[in-house]
């Protein structure tokens, strides 16, 4: 006669412990960590907000999925400043720069001939949150 197997489950606070001390630990997600969002449920890691990186997104959703406990991971709403970046990139006219910034796109330079319509634009791209005009005038 076999003994029964026993299947715990990992206490999801303890899941999230480990998550914030990899945010506190690793340097690039110290800078970020105030713009990231988590939660666990029986297990399911949901993360949304911010990095600056895709390099950085890569590495903190790969160490999540090695920490004990962690069934799935929900990424859908975490974005990079990176690929916003490459997004925005081809939206932006001459003589205007972008900055980014946790998914805050700051505009300066010379202001285009619709202001509006460009922040618009830029409003649909996924990951942006807002779009500030740094325009002199």
């Amino acid at each position: 006669m076999s003994e029964p197997t026993v299947i715990t489950q990992r206490d999801d606070t303890a899941i999230l412990e480990d998550i914030y001390h990899l945010l506190a630990t690793y340097p690039p997600l110290t800078n970020d960590r105030h713009a990231i969002q988590v939660s666990v449920d029986n297990g399911a890691v949901t993360i949304s907000g911010h990095v600056m990186t895709t390099n950085t997104r890569r590495f903190f959703l790969s160490r999540l999925t090695s920490i004990e406990g962690v069934k799935s991971v929900d990424a859908e709403n975490l974005h990079d400043d990176t690929a916003i970046r490459i997004q925005l990139s081809p939206l932006i006219p001459a003589g205007v720069q972008a900055n980014i910034r946790h998914g805050v796109v700051v505009l300066s330079g010379t202001p285009p001939q619709d202001i509006e319509a460009l922040a618009n634009k830029i409003l649909e791209l996924r990951g942006v949150e807002k779009v500030v005009s740094g325009f002199g005038g």
